[in-house]
């Protein structure tokens, strides 16, 4: 039985980058956890085209706080973390299910 994969994000105002970033993984992750820290463009609406899980989080001035947060909705077994500007190269999606196996 193949591990579960949780992507973790904290995301403002990722509306131009997001849709790529999300193509790239979503037919590898089971759950995609978005931290919204203050977003005024469409972030929330495109994550939740997705089927993301969307959080909203005041930003506190603290990377490992908002990560902190979204790693807490995070139910799988591993978790992917990526910044909305990064894509999963296409050819490390079949080691990384190799890996999660």
């Amino acid at each position: 039985m193949r591990s579960t994969i949780s992507l973790c994000m904290i995301v403002r105002d990722e509306e131009n980058t997001l849709p790529l970033c999300l193509n790239s993984v979503k037919d590898i992750v089971d759950q995609m956890v978005i931290v919204d820290t203050g977003s005024l463009d469409n972030t929330i609406q495109i994550a939740k085209s997705f089927g993301a899980e969307v959080y909203d989080y005041e930003w506190s001035d603290h990377f490992s706080k908002a990560r902190n947060e979204s790693i807490k909705y995070a139910k799988g077994d591993w978790i992917l973390w990526m910044d909305a500007d990064e894509t999963l190269d296409p050819s490390s999606t079949s080691e990384l299910i190799k890996i999660t196996d």
